[in-house]
């Protein structure tokens, strides 16, 4: 199954948009919470170029910056270009990450025309899991350090 997500829309439930790098953020949180289940996931984030660029974070993650021109307004249109082209394959299930209406009518359309069932999930259930999933490893990393300043505690006693 290939996910395509629509990333300013995530982020924007996370609350990370306007921080500065934001995207970089959001790509690192997406390969943490991929790390085992090895989700097929591209990224569409908001061109600020007219070329666009395209590159792969590992084997399952990619991240697109949609190409800001005349035929691209924004990311939607970019991911309304993807799933149109994976629609074409019988061999890809695709599942749209958004809660953007308009762009989910877009995406419904796509599946009338071509026959084919395209799967809809809220960024906003996403967003939750990915908080879950970010919390819980700053809990382990929290872990870690309480174990590293007990033991740390433990040697200043044969120091002393």
């Amino acid at each position: 199954m290939l996910y395509i997500v629509d990333a300013n829309n995530v982020a924007g439930k996370l609350k990370m948009l306007g921080q500065d790098n934001f995207d970089l953020k959001l790509i690192e949180i997406f390969k943490n919470f991929n790390q085992n289940k090895n989700k097929e996931i591209e990224l569409v984030f908001d061109g600020v170029d007219m070329m666009g660029d395209r590159r792969a974070v590992d084997d399952k993650l990619s991240v697109v910056y949609a190409p800001k021109d005349d035929f691209y307004d924004s990311a939607d249109d970019k991911i309304v270009e993807m799933t149109e082209r994976y629609a074409n394959r019988k061999d890809k299930e695709i599942t749209v990450v958004t809660d953007d209406v308009g762009l989910k009518k877009r995406i419904l359309k796509i599946g009338e025309r071509y026959n084919k069932k395209i799967n809809l999930e809220k960024a906003t259930w996403w967003a939750g899991e990915l908080t879950r999933i970010d919390d819980a490893i700053d809990e382990k990393e929290e872990l870690e350090n309480k174990q590293i300043n007990k033991i740390n505690q433990e040697l200043l006693k044969y120091w002393e």
